[in-house]
C-alpha cells in the first residue's frame, strides 16, 4: 500500500480557503501574531524561513505576498503537519490525506493521534468523519460557527472525497448534505459582537447588507492593524472575537475589583479585625495584577479603545 504524503492542488486550495489569506500580521483569537495562511512562529518550518529571510521573528506591520504564502503553505503541510498525518494515519487515498492535513494544520500535528484520526487509520472512515464533526469546534471555551463549518467541510472531504473549492465535484449522498438557513449563523455571531461594540444597529439577522458592511468598516477603522475594506475576512473576524473576549474577561475582572473594594470599605467602616484588612489588601492587589495581565493580553484592544476615546 502506497502512503500519500504530499498535498494535492485541490487540497491546497481547500486549506487556503479555510484559513483565508492575510497579507499583513494580525493577532489571532489567542493573541498570537499571524500572517499569510495562518502562519505563526509556532511552526518550525515557517519560523526557520522567516528568520532566515529577515533575521528575526514576526512583528506587527510585517507583510507577505500571496505567491510567497501559497508556496509556503504547501511546504508547511508536506514537511510538518502532513508529515504527522502520513506517520500516524498512513492514508492511501489523496482526499484522506488532504482532509486530515487540514485538520492538523488547524489543530496542530498532535491531532493526528486523536480519536478521529485513529478511526481513519483503522479504516473506519464513517466513524472518523462523525467524530471529527464534533472535534475542535471551540476557542477560548466558546463554540465558533466558523470552526463548526470547517470541521463539516473536512469531514465531508474525508468521507466522500468532496473538495469545497472544486468547480466540478461528484455529488455526495443526500444524507451528507447539511441544511442551511437563509441567514448565516456565523454572520449573526459577528453582528452580535459588532452591536455589543456599538458599531451595528439593527436586527441580528445573519444577512449581509449595507448596515453590516458599514459596521465592519467602523470596527476596522478602530483597529490599527486592519485594512478598512468592509470585508469580514480572517483578520477582522479574529479581531472581533478578541474584542468580545476582552470585554467579557474585563467585566469578570471588574467584579473582583468591586468585591475587593467593597471588603476594604466595610473593614474601615466597621472596625473589623486586622486580618480583614490584610485579606482586603491582598484581594485588591490580586485585582490590580489581574487587570495588568488582561491589559497586556488585550493590548491591541485596549489601545483601540483608548484611541476611540481620544477622538470621540
Amino acid at each position: 500500500m502506497t502512503v500519500i504524503n504530499t498535498l494535492s492542488p485541490a487540497g491546497a486550495a481547500d486549506l487556503g480557503a479555510h484559513e483565508g489569506f492575510v497579507s499583513r500580521t494580525y493577532r489571532c483569537q489567542a493573541g498570537v501574531l499571524t500572517i499569510g495562511f495562518g502562519f505563526t512562529m509556532r511552526s518550525k518550518v515557517f519560523a526557520d524561513y522567516w528568520r532566515t529571510k529577515y533575521g528575526r521573528g514576526l512583528k506587527p506591520g510585517d507583510t507577505i505576498t500571496r505567491e510567497e504564502a501559497e508556496k509556503l503553505l504547501i511546504e508547511l503541510v508536506n514537511r510538518e503537519y502532513g508529515a504527522a498525518v502520513a506517520d500516524k494515519i498512513a492514508p492511501s487515498r489523496q482526499h484522506h490525506f488532504d482532509g486530515a492535513s487540514s485538520v492538523c494544520y488547524n489543530l496542530g500535528p498532535r491531532a493526528a493521534g486523536w480519536k478521529w484520526a485513529k478511526a481513519l487509520a483503522a479504516g473506519d472512515v464513517k466513524r472518523s468523519a462523525a467524530i471529527l464533526r464534533k472535534t475542535g469546534v471551540t476557542a477560548g471555551g466558546r463554540r465558533l460557527p466558523g470552526l463548526v463549518r470547517r470541521r463539516e467541510a473536512e469531514a465531508r472531504l474525508i468521507e466522500y472525497g468532496v473538495y469545497a473549492t472544486q468547480k466540478a465535484i461528484r455529488v455526495a449522498p443526500a444524507s451528507s448534505v447539511t441544511r442551511t438557513a437563509a441567514s448565516d449563523d456565523e454572520l449573526k455571531h459577528y453582528q452580535e459582537i459588532l452591536a455589543g461594540l456599538g458599531h451595528y444597529k439593527g436586527q441580528i439577522d445573519g444577512l449581509a447588507g449595507p448596515r453590516t458592511t458599514a459596521a465592519v468598516r467602523a470596527f476596522q477603522r478602530s483597529q490599527p492593524n486592519l485594512t478598512e475594506d468592509g470585508i469580514l475576512g480572517t483578520a477582522t473576524a479574529a479581531a472581533l472575537d478578541r474584542a468580545r473576549a476582552a470585554s467579557q474577561d474585563g467585566a469578570a475582572a471588574g467584579i473582583g475589583t468591586v468585591l475587593s473594594g467593597a471588603g476594604a470599605a466595610a473593614a474601615v467602616a466597621g472596625g473589623a479585625p486586622e486580618w480583614v484588612y490584610w485579606v482586603g489588601a491582598g484581594a485588591a492587589a490580586l485585582a490590580v495584577l489581574a487587570g495588568l495581565c488582561l491589559a497586556w493580553r488585550y493590548r491591541d484592544e485596549v489601545r483601540a479603545a483608548f484611541n476611540r476615546g481620544m477622538t470621540a
